[in-house]
């Protein structure tokens, strides 16, 4: 068999199995209120009722806002604002876990950082720093036996 046959039917093998592994969507948007945006893989964008949404979507609740998640089970879950939230891959009340964050960052913080700036990197540096001076500082003589 050619290379490039070969090449192609993995090739093939490799987009099935990843359309096959797809999850399919297992909520809906059914109520919300204020500024709402989802992250179905790309980017953030408003949100709309009715939106259907799949495990692993994201759902960015503003504040002053607020939004009510239905599964298809019937399970509803509503989020609160400044809230970040990753629908689960079943319903939180069939046991799905629930991944949330806070949503305020302070100054130019990303969302979801813990808001500690970067003074563990800075200690860490002053550390290594310290050490090496002190190494390079010894003046110690190498004295064969």
């Amino acid at each position: 068999m050619s290379k490039l046959l070969a090449t192609a039917i993995l090739g093939l093998g490799v987009a099935f199995n990843a359309a096959a592994q797809t999850p399919d969507p297992n909520a809906t948007l059914t109520e919300f209120e204020g500024q709402v945006s989802v992250n179905q893989g790309k980017e953030f964008v408003p949100a709309q009722a009715g939106m259907r949404l799949k495990p692993g979507d994201r759902i960015m609740v503003q504040e002053d806002s607020e939004v009510t998640l239905t599964f298809d089970d019937e399970c509803r879950l509503e989020i609160e604002e400044n809230k970040l939230v990753t629908v689960p891959d079943r319903s939180t009340c069939a046991g799905g876990a629930l991944v949330e964050q806070g949503l305020q960052p302070r100054g130019g913080e990303a969302i979801g950082s813990t808001g500690r700036g970067n003074g563990g990197v800075w200690a860490m540096v002053g550390i290594v720093a310290a050490i090496d001076l002190w190494w390079l500082s010894e003046d110690e003589e190498f004295v064969s036996p």
